[in-house]
Order: structure tokens, then sequence, then C-alpha cells
């Protein structure tokens, strides 16, 4: 049972980079066409993401060891709050590129291939997340769900960049950094709700922990 949970979280973890390595070459290069900020941002994070797929590798390589066995639940915990204070220092870079371009705003080049590439990368995060959660709440483990937060997070960068795109070849309207700001509050939010959970989860067990040990003491 366990070893087909290891076996399943380096899936997770060599998928989630291939798949962000990838999108991340394809948006470098309608980003640089398109002069996009948000799609050389949302090309930047997916590399970003590259790194919490080594994570995810790193840990279970860690937790999977014998000497560390014991430790299995606290490494898991402590990569997963690593993976959220990646999710949040993306949102900080999304709100620093957005101020950058209301105050020194660039026109932007959206093409019709530029717009298929979005919605194939879209649609490539989309399901990309959907496993990785899925996957997730099977075996139980926090980081690849972490992981599979983390890609969500790219997947609606993209949609509100594809929306904005088509706004403002529709009205000649550029909403793309208000959009974005928007987008980097929702993520701030992902990136809090996995740090506290788990402190609260952690505060609670040492709680129990001090209750058992005061019971059996009173015993």
């Amino acid at each position: 049972m366990e070893k087909n949970r290891s076996k399943e979280i380096m899936k997770s973890g060599y998928l989630f980079i291939a798949i962000n390595f990838l999108l991340a070459i394809f948006n470098l290069l309608i980003g640089f066409v398109s002069n996009s900020i948000a799609i050389v941002s949302d090309a930047t994070h997916s590399l970003i993401d590259s790194i919490s797929g080594f994570l995810v590798i790193i840990t279970e390589k860690i937790a999977s060891a014998k000497k560390y066995a014991k430790k299995r639940e606290k490494i898991e915990r402590m990569t997963t709050i690593l993976i959220a204070i990646i999710i949040i220092l993306v949102g900080v870079h999304i709100i620093h590129e957005s101020i950058e371009k209301i105050l020194e705003p660039e026109e932007v080049e959206y093409s019709i291939p530029v717009l298929i590439v979005l919605v194939a990368s879209i649609i490539a995060k989309f399901l990309l997340a959907k496993y990785l959660k899925e996957t997730g709440r099977k075996i139980k483990s926090s980081v690849v769900s972490a992981s599979g937060a983390e890609t969500l997070n790219d997947f609606f960068i993209s949609v509100a960049v594809l929306i904005s795109a088509l706004i403002y070849l529709i009205w000649h309207v550029d909403i793309e950094a208000y959009l974005s700001i928007a987008i980097a509050l929702v993520i701030f939010k992902i990136g809090l709700e996995f740090i506290f959970p788990h402190i609260s989860k952690h505060h609670h067990h040492h709680l129990e922990q001090n209750s058992d040990h005061d019971h059996c003491h009173k015993k």
C-alpha cells in the first residue's frame, strides 16, 4: 500500500515538472510575440512550478527512506507549507508586474495563433490540476494536493489572460493588469489556506499529545 502511494506521488511529481516545462516554453514564445507581460509572467510561473515538482519528488525520496518513516507526516507538512509560500510569492510577483503595467502601459498584440496556444495551455493546466487534486485526495497527500492548487492558480491566470485578450480584440480595452491583480488576491487566499490549516493541525496535535501526557501522568 505504502509502495503504491509512493509510486503515485513520484508519478505526480514527474508529470508536474514535464507539463509545466513544456507550458513555460510555449508561453514564453507567445508572450514575446504578443508583447503580453501576463503571458510572459505565466511562463515564469510555470518554470517556478517545476521547482515545486522537484520538491514533491525530493520530499517523497526522503520520506520513503526507512530512517525517516516516523517523520513522514512532518516532512510532507513542511513541503506543503514551502509550496504554499511559493504560491504566495507568485501572487506578489503578479501584483508587482501588474502595477508596473498600469503605470507604464505597453501595447499588446494578440492574434489567432496566440489565442489557440492560450486555450491549449488552459486545457492542459485544468486537466493537470484535476489529476493532481484527485490523486492527492485519493492517496491523502497534502504535497500533491498543494501542487494541484498551484496548477489551478496558473489555470485561473491563463483564463484571465484569455478574457482580457478577447476584450482587447473586441473593444480595444486592456484590462489584463487589473484582472491579474484580482487573480493574485485569490492566489494569496489559497496559499494562506494551505499554511494555516497545517499550522493549526500541528498545534492541535501537540495539544492532544500534551493532554494524553497529562492524563497518563495523572494515572
